[in-house]
């Protein structure tokens, strides 16, 4: 017999350990018989952030839900050591997803963090499934599932438990549960030729390549003494043309300098031969293989793999996407010694150049993460493994927005990224192949469609991880933020497939769509597009007015009655209705609209964002409850500079002062290479052969952890991307200070100093000394005791320059806040 379970239950994990049970750093190893049976509204297959959110959603909905979970940890890579999150564009980041990072931004002291520490990740996972009810289910592994008349009946797992369910979700990354229901997927890359597409297939490009021709041959010059480990054999391939091979896998691991560090073990099975073609590169004068170490909070990185030879394992994951479970054993253990032995080669090996080593040796592991596996992250990073093939195949085309799916559920926005997917010999000499890097159009649409299966395959069934795209467009896609909110509009799905009645395939996308707006979904590129729109002031000063319009378009199916537009705004504003704000029917495809005469009211600070939200309510022939569809629009309010300060912008920035305080509220997309976005306050001319400046930061709105705030001196603010003589010194809202300049005289920042702080001191206190052409940073956090970060040196600053503040949000979209005080200049 079944046991019932509710929606409160609490996380069980298997059995205790008998014989044979050893996990340690493994994939598959023994678990103990635990039978019995289970039945559930909802079951959530696959422990993955994706899987943790659905089984939360639809917990919080009342529904019954177990989360069948193969290892021992909830959250996936999001927990498993990829700490510095691929955003994308945070704004297209919303619902339960960005709840996470909010999550975070509380256990730090911030709004909101996109890195963080694995631990700490695990734990909010941990305690969100509590707070919901969710009955969790550990290392329990699927062997069999029950389909009958295109439904999943039950799931079974290898300790003999059975899950009863009737909507199941599956949130692995490898699409176990889909394949094992007989849907339609695809493993490796597509031609180009298949969807019209330019970067699937076989593709050599410069990214994460040799930049050094390098002899592939035990025997160098001798092809007759066979390739180092490392090289395929293969045939190259033609530009295009597609393969069963996927992008290579590696852990991301948490590395440290702390005193207390874990020093590299050498693995079992640890052969220096493996590494050669590796020693061959560094002594061709390349050592870029530790590179990539993105700084997360309390002194720790998430490494990750960069250059030509690193950590990703190439060539040797291509059996693991339907592998059975010894065999991903086996291939987890290659990646483990691979990995673990390359670090303890380029620490050990007496042949590495001393640099190398010293360097090398400077870094351990962490003795507070993945305590069970002695610092080493639990779990391998699978990029790709199947992917669903439903009635809409997300593909480059979605990416460069030369299509739109017309029912997203959800925005992807990171670069189309697939790391190297083969290493083979090109003229002679080694050749990476298979990394792409290219950013797409913008925030693009998941289709509903890509999340469950084709019609007339399994009906109860939806994806959220392993999604119908494209090998190119995966790799923008499969990101950790888009699979937690397609988590949610999954079990979103589930439950209105359950309340109705109907297939997955059959649900309401109308229905669908206002279930995920109201719980703040991002659906639309830009965010808030919805069929209520607002046409507002820009900007108005304190206690003045303006018109605001609200209009609404009947985006459904039926004649829409009993409508009534409302405005709601901050405290202190009056908002006053000119026109009529309710219409007795609209039919589909038209529209209403009513007028709203805005005072603003006094605001907080010297410039502050006010949200005035429009809302329309209306009825639909059949629904009981109303309707409500609503979007946000923003006003700045701001009190005016005042002489002899002046501002510019090379973005949309906004500018108030309040006495001794400044503000910025603007936007921009970077302050680095060639990016020259920023709103400033400055003194023309202010600054001459000796000055200094000084400023406290005392506010940063956390938009993206590269944000940046803080003093500049510049020949002329004015000439962004153009001028010369180019410093500022910065604070971030994560990973501490920068001093930034303009070496090579291109008009634009590309040379930093760091000083790495962690979480970022706020308020922090930032001083700028010009001495002729040389310029000293430093920082104070009491405003007594400073801290020199360096020296830089502009031959091409003037003799006078402009000097202020100036704020990049590192965002194209929305607003963030900076706020200053005490901007001083002496000479």
């Amino acid at each position: 017999m079944l046991a019932a379970t509710g929606a409160a239950g609490t996380a069980t994990p298997a059995a205790a350990p008998g014989t044979g049970y050893r996990p340690g750093l493994r994939y598959y190893y023994p678990v103990p018989r635990d039978p019995g049976g289970v039945r559930t509204d909802v079951c959530v297959y696959g422990g993955t952030s994706a899987g943790v959110v659905a089984a939360v959603r639809a917990a919080q909905a009342g529904r019954s839900v177990a989360l069948v979970v193969f290892g021992r940890h909830l959250g996936g890579l999001s927990s498993a050591g990829l700490g510095a999150t691929d955003t994308g564009r945070i704004e297209a980041i919303g619902g339960l997803s960005r709840e996470f990072y909010r999550r975070l931004g509380e256990h730090y002291g911030r709004p909101e963090s996109f890195t963080f520490e694995p631990h700490v990740a695990e734990s909010i996972f941990d305690a969100w499934v509590a707070e919901a009810g969710v009955q969790v289910f550990l290392e329990h592994r699927l062997e069999s599932v029950r389909v009958t008349d295109r439904k999943i009946t039950a799931l079974r797992t290898e300790n003999g438990k059975l899950f009863v369910a009737d909507a199941f979700i599956d949130a692995t990354y490898e699409g176990d549960l889909l394949a094992a229901a007989g849907v339609t997927y695809a493993v490796g890359r597509e031609s180009n030729a298949t969807y019209g597409e330019t970067l699937n297939g076989v593709q050599f490009r410069t990214g994460h390549q040799f930049q050094r021709q390098i002899d592939p041959y035990v025997v160098p010059g001798d092809p007759a003494s066979g390739l180092l480990q490392g090289i395929s054999a293969d045939p190259p391939g033609t530009t295009g043309e597609g393969d069963r091979r996927i992008q290579a896998y590696n852990f991301r691991i948490c590395l440290t300098r702390s005193a207390e560090r874990r020093p590299f073990p050498r693995p079992p099975g640890y052969d220096p031969a493996r590494y050669e073609l590796l020693l061959r590169y560094l002594r061709a004068g390349v050592w870029d293989a530790m590179r990539l170490n993105t700084p997360m909070p309390n002194g720790k990185t998430d490494m990750n793999n960069n250059g030509a030879v690193s950590t990703d394992n190439i060539g040797r994951n291509y059996e693991w996407p339907e592998a059975d479970y010894a065999t991903r054993e086996t291939i987890f253990q290659d990646h483990v010694t691979y990995q673990q032995g390359m670090l303890w080669f380029l620490a050990n090996d007496p042949r590495v150049p001393e640099n190398v080593r010293a360097e090398v040796n400077g870094w351990g592991l962490t003795q507070d993460e993945f305590t069970g596996t002695d610092g080493w992250s639990h779990e391998l990073y699978i990029r790709e493994g199947r992917r669903m093939v439903s009635d809409y195949v997300i593909t480059e085309h979605d990416c460069r927005w030369n299509r739109a799916a017309p029912d997203p559920v959800a925005l992807a926005s990171y670069t189309m990224d697939s790391h190297d997917c083969a290493r083979v010999v090109v003229n002679g000499f080694a050749r990476n192949e298979g990394d792409v890097q290219v950013p797409p159009a913008g925030p693009y649409g998941i289709s509903y469609r890509s999340i469950v299966p084709a019609r007339g395959e399994c009906e109860n069934l939806l994806v959220a991880c392993a999604i119908s795209a494209s090998h190119i467009a995966f790799g923008s896609a499969r990101m950790e933020p888009v699979f937690m909110a397609t988590g949610q509009a999954a079990a979103v799905a589930a439950e209105l497939a359950l309340d109705g009645g109907t297939s997955v395939q059959d649900v309401d996308y109308p229905t669908l769509r206002r279930r995920l707006r109201a719980e703040q979904m991002v659906l639309t590129w830009p965010p808030g597009a919805s069929a209520v729109t607002v046409e507002a002031p820009e900007q108005l000063a304190p206690g003045t007015s303006g018109n605001v319009t609200v209009t609404v378009v009947n985006e459904e199916a039926t004649t829409a009655t009993g409508l009534r537009l409302a405005l709601g705004g901050p405290d202190g504003w009056t908002l006053a209705p000119t026109t009529p704000d309710e219409v007795d029917a609209l039919p589909p495809g038209e529209s209403f609209q009513a007028t709203w005469r805005a005072t603003a009211g006094i605001p907080d600070r010297a410039v502050q964002d006010a949200r005035l939200t429009a809302t329309a309510t209306y009825r639909l022939d059949g629904q009981a409850d109303p309707v409500t569809d609503s979007t946000e629009h923003t006003v700045v309010v701001a009190e005016p500079v005042q002489p002899p300060l002046l501002t510019t912008a090379s973005t949309r920035a906004y500018f108030g002062q309040r006495g001794s305080e400044l503000a910025v509220l603007g936007n921009g997309a970077d302050l680095w290479t060639g990016i020259d976005q920023y709103g400033a306050v400055y003194l023309p001319d202010g600054a001459g052969p000796t000055t200094t400046a000084t400023v406290t930061v005392v506010e940063q709105e956390a938009t993206d952890p590269n944000a940046r705030a803080g003093l500049v001196f510049r020949n002329d603010l004015t000439a962004a991307g153009v001028s010369t003589g180019y410093v500022a010194l910065v604070v971030k809202p994560a990973n501490g200070l920068l001093v930034l300049w303009d070496a090579d005289g291109s008009g634009t920042v590309e040379s930093v100093l760091r000083a790495q702080l962690n979480p970022s001191p706020s308020p922090v206190h930032l001083r700028l000394t010009r001495e002729e052409t040389r310029f000293h940073a430093s920082y104070s956090l009491d405003g007594s005791q400073w801290q020199v970060i360096g020296t830089v040196t502009l031959p091409t600053a003037a003799a006078t320059q402009d000097v202020g503040v100036l704020s990049c949000a590192h965002v194209e979209t929305g607003l963030g806040r900076a706020v200053f005080e005490d901007l001083t200049v002496t000479p």
